[in-house]
């Protein structure tokens, strides 16, 4: 358990760094919320799969330090990649889980090669030799990429298919400029904060925004 806490602990910490790093350069100066809201959590999930296993602490801020550059750099470029294309991720759900858990599950795989006490991670106990073990090193490695290539099979197979049900006449469809927008399927308290308000009252009523979350704040006096 307290590798577990440490490791987490380090790549978190790393990521943090390294997220605020990253959106000050990729923004000239300046952070953009949503990466410094996710990006600084991409530590703790590249971590995930190899947080028990037998690391220095050096590699644990090498690993969350490259979960918070790559997360920050997907927010950055690659989303907007995405959403130019019409390709919707909402919370850009892929920057923060997808991306790194994949990285985090290779590392993984290295991992069982450096050190026989990283041999199965799920055990109890702690190895000194493979000799006696039903798998090699290498065979160990080999079943980790294969659950690293299952499990993006079925993300891939299962994201096909509930796309294809969303598109279906029974299912509500929302414009991609409102997709964003929350409005039209839960009660908001705070009306007025419904960035198509003022185009509902001209009679226009479509947003104007194709993403609300980079509509500039306004600045108020403190």
């Amino acid at each position: 358990q307290g590798r577990i806490v440490m490791n987490t602990y380090f790549a978190i910490a790393a990521s943090c760094a390294t997220a605020f790093a990253t959106s000050t350069l990729a923004h000239r100066g300046k952070m953009e919320m949503i990466e410094i809201q996710n990006a600084t959590l991409s530590g703790g999930v590249m971590i995930g799969m190899i947080c028990p296993f037998n690391i220095e602490p050096w590699t644990s801020v090498l690993i969350g330090g490259l979960a918070g550059i790559v997360s920050a750099c997907g927010y950055a470029w690659y989303h907007h990649w995405l959403e130019e294309r019409g390709i919707s991720d909402s919370a850009a759900v892929q920057m923060l889980h997808g991306i790194p858990g994949l990285l985090g599950g290779v590392c993984a795989a290295f991992a069982t090669l450096a050190d026989n006490h990283n041999y199965m991670y799920s055990y109890d106990t702690q190895w000194t030799t493979t000799k006696d073990m039903a798998r090699t090193k290498g065979e160990q490695f080999g079943y980790v990429i294969l659950a690293i290539v299952c499990t993006f099979g079925i993300s891939v197979i299962t994201g096909l298919i509930t796309g294809v049900l969303m598109k279906q006449p029974c299912c509500p469809t929302v414009s991609h400029k409102d997709m964003l927008i929350d409005h039209d399927f839960w009660d908001i308290h705070d009306l007025g904060s419904d960035p198509r308000a003022a185009e509902k009252k001209n009679g226009e009523g479509a947003a104007v925004w194709a993403n609300p979350m980079a509509v500039p704040m306004q600045e108020t006096n403190a």
